[in-house]
């Protein structure tokens, strides 16, 4: 899956955070299908990071620019 959709997928879980605790549970007065919930998206948004970043690697970055125009450090 390209990283374009894991994105889009965390922005979903993001979103889901909110409207799943407040709107479908939210006559539930019991916290502990909340945190059930939250628990659970945020090992999907672990898991959706670690997959985004899998490839990223120093030749993505390429050189880094020397912004000290040949000066040393003292």
């Amino acid at each position: 899956m390209p990283v374009r959709r894991w994105i889009w997928g965390v922005w979903l879980l993001v979103l889901l955070c909110y409207f799943v605790p407040y709107g479908l549970l939210g006559q539930v007065h019991a916290w502990y299908g909340s945190f059930l919930f939250w628990s659970v998206v945020g090992i999907l948004v672990i898991v959706a990071n670690v997959l985004i970043t899998r490839d990223f690697g120093e030749r993505d970055f390429g050189e880094m620019p020397d912004d000290r125009n040949g000066e040393e450090e003292a």
